[in-house]
Parts: structure tokens; C-alpha cells; sequence
């Protein structure tokens, strides 16, 4: 749902300033396991912790525009991913600022290095980066990631295979000498250390979405690897994954499973002010942060497609979230209805049910009236309006 644009310049790997030697042997490595060629020298230089945040904040005014900001960052609230005073630009700054200690400039075609950066983890970050330096030269990742900036799910798709690709590149270059990369448990990346207290205090979407492309997207690349080799680093530039759910689920990038495209409801008398899709991850998120960790991992592999719409009235100051899921099956999308109840009550302060059957629940929320419906593989929610939903169902 929110953009990772933004997030392409994130790496929580540390490293010191390196030598030109050591830069040109790690590119020779990455380019032999990868197939890819070395069409450059890749310059390196220190930044300092002021520097980053002047340039993350830089980037942000140039990448973003602030109806943008808004209007993710009003969506977020509207989902319940985040509090009603979260402030996103602020909070996102902050989170890149304290998080980045390396990082590859896909404009300036350079590696920059923290001076507070830690050395345990030296080598593995300059591999990283390097990776992407090198697949950089090879597919142009700039013109790669914001292809599709304005879908937020093949965006995050092919952030995914950027820092996977990455990630897998860096332990095989590490396991060629005979050395092991840092993991965290079952072998992923490792998470922010415990000097993180902005990312520990981050809401679980943002903690959640910031590691996806870090975890799943190696397993991804994994799974690519063992189907077609080495070719495999070329394919997923070449024919990129279109949805999270085709990184959570490799077999379906293999088979051209597409998630179905969902039609919104219209509001009569109210302009769209930002509209888009919504994931499994965005669902597995919402059911862990509502319902918890089971009805997450039992549910949101159910999911088949989803999209949303905000509607807006300025003169009426109204906001209204219509919002539709499809499911595998009738049975998957009664109990997604019915622990979205769940989910309204507990990402708004008061919650009032006037109606409740089979196919609808309707009542009135902090954002105003709401509705919700089912029907067959369809769950469809209103909210809010300013009036009671009509009687007809949608």
C-alpha cells in the first residue's frame, strides 16, 4: 500500500570506507557468481550523519510531493497501520536516517559509507551494496524501481528483488571465502541492532514492510536460483515479480500468477484522492496487528486480490475508505468479514454496531458511519460517511 520508494535507499548494514582494491575484488566476485558485467569503477566515500539526514530529507522534497505524503500517510490511518497523530514524513526520516549506515546512489552511481558506521559487519555491507552497484551497470535500477512507482505492490515486488538479490549475492561471495555473513534466526537478515529505538518504536507496518524485501526477497532469489541458475539474476530483471504475494510465493512468479484485478464502488459527489492495491503482506499485517499472529498466517495466503479507493469532499471536510477484498473461497471471505469487525474495533477508539447479519455489519466508528458486506469471495467496507449506509447492499 505505501510506497517504498523511498525506501531504496535503506540498508541496515554497516560498513567502514574501503579500499580500492577490496572494492574491485568484490565486484570480480559478484560479477563470476552472477554472470553480470563490470562496466565501471564503483567510487566510494564517507558521509556523515548530518549529511545523511540532509540528503534522505533532499531526496524526499524531489521524490515525493507533499499531496503525496498526505494523502499515504491519511490512508495509513484509515487502515489502522499507524496512530491518528502519526506525522509519516517526519517519522519516515527518521527511520532512514537512524537505519542507514551504507548505501548505493543509483543517480550519483556511489557508494556511500557512514563514518559512525560499526566494523562487524564491514564486509557484508560492502558486498551488498556492490551488488547493487553492480546490477546498476547491468539494468539500470533507477529506471527498474520507479518504473511502477505509482503501484505500490510491484513496487514493493521489485524492491524485493533488488535487495534479495543482494542479500543472496552477499552470502555466496562470503561462502565462496569460506566465511558466513551475520544471520538472524532460520538464517535471515539480520534485524536493526538493539541501538534502533526509532525502528523498535515504529508501527509493525513499517517494521514489517522495511524487512520484507531483506528476508523474503533472498528466499525469492533462492527459489530463482534452483529453477534457472545463474540466469536466474538476469530473469527477475528482465520479467520482474508484479505483487508481494509473487515473493511470498515463488511458484506463482513461475507460473504468471497474477492477483485479480478488483473494482471499488464509486462515491457520487466526491473526487478520488489517492486509490490503489492492497497486498497479502498489507492483509497478513492488518490480521497480525487485529487478530493476531494465526488468523495472519492461516488467512492472508487466501487472499486473491484487493484494492482501495479514498474518496474526498473538502467543502464537507469528509474522507471515505471503500474498500474491497477477494478471496480463494466463500469460506475464506465470511471469516475475513467477520474478523474485519475485529479489525474496526480495534483501530478506533469507539466502535458502535447497529447491524450485524449474515452479510452486512453497519455502525458508526471514530472516522464516522460504516458498512461492510460479503458476498460469495467479496468482503466490501464503507468508511466514513457521513450517513448511515442505504439498505441495498452494494
Amino acid at each position: 500500500m505505501f510506497s517504498p520508494s523511498l525506501f531504496f535507499l535503506l540498508s541496515v548494514l554497516s560498513a567502514d570506507v574501503p579500499s580500492r582494491q577490496r572494492i574491485d575484488a568484490a565486484l570480480a566476485d559478484l560479477a563470476e557468481i552472477s554472470g553480470f558485467v563490470v562496466k565501471k569503477p564503483v567510487p566510494a566515500q564517507s558521509i556523515t550523519r548530518e549529511q545523511v539526514k540532509e540528503l534522505l530529507n533532499g531526496k524526499m522534497k524531489t521524490a515525493v510531493k507533499p499531496e503525496e505524503i498526505r494523502a499515504e500517510e491519511l490512508t495509513l490511518k484509515m487502515f489502522g497501520f499507524v496512530p491518528q497523530n502519526y506525522d509519516l514524513k517526519k517519522s519516515t526520516l527518521e527511520l532512514l536516517t537512524e537505519q542507514t549506515a551504507a548505501f548505493y546512489d543509483f543517480r550519483e552511481k556511489k557508494l556511500f559509507i557512514t563514518d559512525w558506521a560499526a566494523s562487524k559487519m564491514e564486509e557484508e555491507a560492502l558486498i551488498h551494496e556492490l551488488a547493487h552497484a553492480l546490477a546498476d551497470q547491468n539494468f539500470h535500477l533507477g529506471r527498474y524501481s520507479h518504473k511502477v512507482e505509482d503501484d505500490s505492490e510491484q513496487s514493493l515486488a521489485r524492491q524485493s528483488v533488488v535487495e534479495g538479490q543482494a542479500q543472496w549475492l552477499t552470502r555466496a561471495v562470503m561462502a565462496k571465502h569460506g566465511k558466513l555473513p551475520d544471520a538472524g534466526e532460520d538464517g535471515q537478515q539480520p534485524k536493526p541492532d538493539d541501538d534502533s529505538p526509532v525502528f523498535d518504536k515504529a508501527p509493525l507496518y513499517f517494521q514489517a514492510t522495511l524487512m520484507f524485501p531483506y528476508d523474503l526477497g533472498e528466499s525469492f532469489q533462492q527459489e530463482v536460483f534452483e529453477k534457472y541458475g545463474k540466469e536466474g539474476f538476469r530473469r527477475v530483471f528482465q520479467h520482474p515479480p508484479v505483487s508481494a504475494q509473487q515473493i511470498l510465493h515463488p511458484k506463482l512468479y513461475f507460473s504468471d500468477f497474477k492477483p485479480l484485478d478488483v473494482d471499488v464502488p464509486p462515491m457520487k459527489g466526491m473526487r478520488v484522492l489517492v486509490d490503489g492495491p492492497i497486498g497479502e503482506l498489507d492483509e497478513a499485517i492488518l490480521l497480525k496487528q487485529y487478530a493476531g499472529d494465526e488468523a495472519a498466517r492461516s488467512l492472508s495466503p487466501k487472499w486473491r486480490g484487493g484494492h482501495f479507493r479514498i474518496y474526498e469532499n473538502k467543502k464537507r471536510k469528509l474522507d471515505v475508505l471503500v474498500y474491497r477484498s477477494v478471496w480463494t473461497d466463500d469460506a475464506s471471505a465470511r471469516r475475513y468479514y467477520d474478523l474485519y469487525e475485529q479489525i474496526l474495533k480495534g483501530k478506533w477508539k469507539t466502535t458502535e454496531v447497529t447491524l450485524r447479519s449474515d452479510n452486512r455489519i453497519e455502525g458508526k466508528g471514530d472516522d464516522g458511519y460504516f458498512c461492510v458486506d460479503v458476498s460469495a469471495t467479496v468482503v466490501t467496507s464503507r468508511e466514513g460517511l457521513s450517513e448511515p449506509c442505504p439498505a441495498e447492499r452494494p
